[in-house]
């Protein structure tokens, strides 16, 4: 007892002498190799002093800014998260914090609002709480945060954290609130030089994907150990905003985030789980009951996690309101107005434009949801009005300032980005109608065109695909890209003519030193050894033989070639070198068995022909070639 009435009485000589408390609650699980302030201070021509987004930090985050000293009369809104809140494919402008800050204007028109778009593209729960605390120390009234899209796209690894009981962490967390705590973590701070090594997590100052070192979410792998570590760092996250936000004598409103689940596929589906299969045939069926939790499965089930799982709404949809903390479920939201406009609530591409980012009047209603929002926890002034209470004239004004913004072609080029994204990412089913929204917001773009074609290519729409591969190469003769990826068509196809002829275009178009233009030139020696001209395909290789000597593709081919122009030595040396390399490779087996035939040399193509046997029996080229060699065999006896 006696102890507990001495730090009650250091905690109150702390106050009295100025300490406060401290507004970061630390990550115990993370460590950053160096804060990048998102903010910094500029001075306008007026001499007014002015926060603004940090320049570096203009790749991630909006243009934004607001006074260094808060007028009287002010609401300081900052609205924090992922891409969701940035806005994208756009920007600030439709966003919901976008949105947001002009139905402010008129709900509550007696107070001004300062609403700030901190979202950030990329950012999960942890850099977000980061972010948070920077912003902590600008006198803020609210935080709204939508967050739990990211939280999986940085490698990182937890390592005693998870050893440490809920009670202690739940007494770190609370200690880290009072006066002593900040006195001596000042203390540290100034004193000890950060130590990163085996405490905690060290992050890279900004994010750093791992689709960004991958062609594809070739990277992850089913890891549920992790997953749960993920969720659990979630959670302390969501508690941590919590704190930093009552540490600024703040409000907090979370928004429980929404996906896509009905026309995005799983990024890296389980080979063992058909759940999004399943779900499109119950939707279809019309069993939108089953169709509901097997879509909700898909998600949770993905290898490859790019949207929020269940568990992680569920958590944010649970938690405790108080006068101080508040919750808006979105998800459910959007599927009432679902179930309203299209008979079902499984959300999809009538309310995003990908697998999490939603339409712009997706975004408008969320606006209009917050502020319904804020004025049930009483946040907005005494005199303010719902904005479904607004005139005509009012909201027409709203929707005018906002859409008004909006630049056609930018839109346009952000529709094209994220068909490209989606491409790469091989959503080929969510890529190709943003790939349309892109041709019609240009007015034609070759990249877009060509991005369709592909799509339709990869979803088995091939002879749509061809009359788009058609018409771009008819209107962008020389989008080498494009003109490249009809040739593999046309060689899939069998049309190996035609094949030619994009091959060639493509290796005129790409200068030698592009990768692309040898990848060009090699496709184009496939497609002359698939019309049997055995010349130009020798030609073709020989070049790219000396490009890259150790290419085995290139080798393979180039044998293949020299057989059919009659250099049978020469096609033996280069399939045997690709066996050095490849001994089980069944197809050059076969291919040196047949041109050692040509050779007269029968024992050794019978031992290929033995060896493709047993490694494929029922190869049928392999048995073809052994009764070759038995009925030669039995001819010279």
């Amino acid at each position: 007892m006696t102890t507990v009435f001495g730090l009650l009485a250091i905690e109150l000589v702390l106050a009295l002498i100025g300490v406060g408390r401290s507004n970061a609650q630390g990550d115990p699980m993370m460590g950053f190799s160096k804060q990048v302030p998102l903010l910094e201070r500029f001075t306008d021509e007026d001499g007014k002093v002015w926060m603004r987004t940090a320049e570096n930090k203009l790749v991630w985050f909006n243009d934004q800014r607001f006074p260094l000293t808060k007028p009287a009369n002010t609401q300081r809104i900052f609205c924090l998260g992922g891409s969701t809140t940035f806005g994208r494919p756009y920007d600030d402008n439709t966003s919901f914090a976008g949105w947001l800050r002009e139905w402010l204007r008129h709900v509550d028109a007696s107070s001004h609002h300062e609403v700030f778009n901190a979202g950030g593209v990329s950012y999960a729960s942890y850099r977000v709480a980061a972010v948070m605390e920077e912003l902590a120390d600008h006198d803020p009234d609210l935080f709204i945060v939508y967050t739990g899209q990211n939280e999986f796209l940085e490698r990182r690894t937890y390592a005693d954290f998870f050893e440490q009981s809920k009670t202690q962490l739940w007494l770190t967390g609370l200690l880290s609130q009072t006066r002593m705590y900040a006195a001596i973590d000042s203390i540290i701070r100034k004193n000890d030089q950060p130590k990163h090594a085996t405490e905690s997590i060290t992050l890279a100052a900004e994010v750093d994907e791992r689709l960004n070192h991958t062609v594809g979410p070739s990277d992850y792998i089913r890891d549920e150990e992790w997953s749960d570590k993920v969720g659990e760092h979630f959670r302390f996250n969501i508690q941590r905003m919590i704190t930093i936000a009552r540490s600024a004598n703040a409000k907090i409103l979370f928004v429980v985030p929404a996906s896509n689940e009905k026309d995005c596929s799983p990024f890296k589906p389980d080979p063992e789980d058909d759940s999004f299969e399943s779900a499109r045939q119950a939707f279809d069926a019309g069993d939108f009951d089953l169709a509901h939790s097997a879509f909700q499965s898909a998600i949770d089930r993905d290898i490859c996690p790019l949207r929020a799982p269940s568990d992680f709404a569920q958590f944010i949809r649970e938690l405790p309101e108080s006068d101080d903390v508040r919750v808006l479920d979105f998800e459910s939201a959007l599927r009432d107005v679902c179930l309203d406009e299209h008979g079902h609530d499984i959300l999809g591409e009538e309310y995003f434009l990908d697998h999490v980012h939603p339409t712009i009047d997706a975004h408008r209603r969320l606006s209009q949801w917050l502020v319904s929002e804020l004025r049930d926890a009483g946040w907005l002034t005494a005199d303010s009005i719902a904005w479904n209470e607004l005139s005509r004239e009012s909201v027409d004004r709203v929707d005018q300032t906002v859409l008004g913004r909006i630049d056609r072609r930018t839109q346009g080029i952000a529709m094209r980005n994220l068909a490209k994204v989606m491409h790469w990412a091989g959503k080929f089913e969510v890529a190709a109608p943003r790939a349309r929204d892109a041709i019609k917001m240009l007015n034609g773009d070759a990249e877009s065109q060509f991005i369709l074609a592909d799509c339709l290519r990869w979803t088995g729409q091939i002879d749509e695909a061809v009359i788009e591969f058609e018409r771009g190469v008819k209107d962008y003769p020389v989008y080498c890209r494009g003109v490249q990826r009809y040739g593999q068509l046309l060689l899939e196809m069998g049309d190996n003519d035609a094949a030619r002829e994009m091959f060639s275009i493509a290796t005129i178009g790409w200068p030698e030193s592009d990768p692309r233009h040898w990848g060009a030139r090699f496709q184009l020696s496939i497609a002359h050894l698939g019309a049997s001209d055995f010349e130009a395909a020798h030609r073709e290789l020989l070049r790219c033989h000396e490009h890259a000597p150790d290419d085995l593709d290139v080798m393979f081919a180039l044998a293949e070639a020299s057989a059919g122009i009659g250099k049978s030595e020469v096609a033996v040396e280069l399939y045997e070198r690709v066996l050095d390399e490849f001994p089980d490779d069944v197809e050059t087996h076969l291919n040196l068995g047949y041109t050692l035939l040509r050779l007269n040399q029968t024992s050794q193509a019978s031992m290929h022909f033995e060896t493709a046997l047993l490694l494929a029996p029922d190869n049928v080229r392999a048995k073809a070639g052994v009764v070759v060699i038995s009925q030669l065999n039995e001819s010279t006896k």
